[in-house]
């Protein structure tokens, strides 16, 4: 099993790799808001922040247009056609605005596979 994450700056781009999973197989996507430190400290050590902050106080105030998609895939088959299909939908992982993609073992999962009540 494998744990695929995908962080985008944009919501429309993070909206099209979504379709691109689900069309390569992909069951289960959790999409989290998320931000990034640069977008949190506007690129500096902000003065009205102390030692001890709070993320919800930095947060007030801004809107948040990072997404990131989750998902835990089940064999290495579907993984190296998620990976793949998410390759051509960015182009090269090298630009700067196409957002990261990463991919690390997993060696646990409970609950993955539920059964429907009827």
């Amino acid at each position: 099993m494998y744990m695929l994450m995908y962080v985008s700056r944009d919501v429309d781009q993070a909206s099209a790799m979504l379709d691109t999973w689900v069309k390569t197989g992909v069951t289960g996507v959790t999409i989290l808001e998320s931000a990034g430190i640069s977008q949190i400290m506007g690129g500096g050590i902000r003065a009205d922040v102390g030692i001890v902050f709070s993320l919800k106080s930095l947060l007030r105030g801004q809107e948040i247009h990072h997404r990131t998609l989750l998902s835990a895939i089940k064999d290495e088959e579907t993984l190296n056609r998620v990976v793949e299909a998410s390759t051509k939908q960015v182009g090269d992982w090298t630009h700067a605005d196409v957002g990261v993609l990463f991919v690390w073992p997993l060696m646990q999962a409970y609950g993955l596979d539920k059964k429907l009540n009827r």
